[in-house]
C-alpha cells in the first residue's frame, strides 16, 4: 500500500496503530508532531501503558480519528 505523502499520519481512517513505549511519549515523535500539542497533553493524562495493553487517544490534527498505542514485549 502506498501511503499518501508516504506517512501513516496522512491516512484518513478511523484509527492508526502506533508501536509505543510504556511512556506513550513516542520513539521518533512523528505522530506527536503531526497530531498537535493537545495530543501530547492527552497522552500524559493516560499515565503510560503497560506491555500487552493499549490506550486510544484522539487523533487531533491527524485525519485518523484515533491513535491506538500498544506496547509489545521486548
Amino acid at each position: 500500500m502506498n501511503l499518501p505523502g508516504g506517512y501513516i499520519t496522512a491516512l484518513d481512517v478511523d484509527a492508526i496503530v502506533n508501536a509505543a513505549n510504556e511512556s506513550l511519549l513516542g520513539r521518533d515523535g512523528t505522530i506527536h508532531h503531526a497530531a498537535d500539542p493537545e495530543f501530547l497533553a492527552e497522552c500524559l493524562t493516560l499515565v503510560g501503558c503497560p506491555t500487552g495493553a493499549a490506550k486510544i487517544p484522539q487523533g487531533y490534527r491527524l485525519k485518523a480519528r484515533h491513535i491506538i498505542h500498544t506496547v509489545s514485549p521486548i
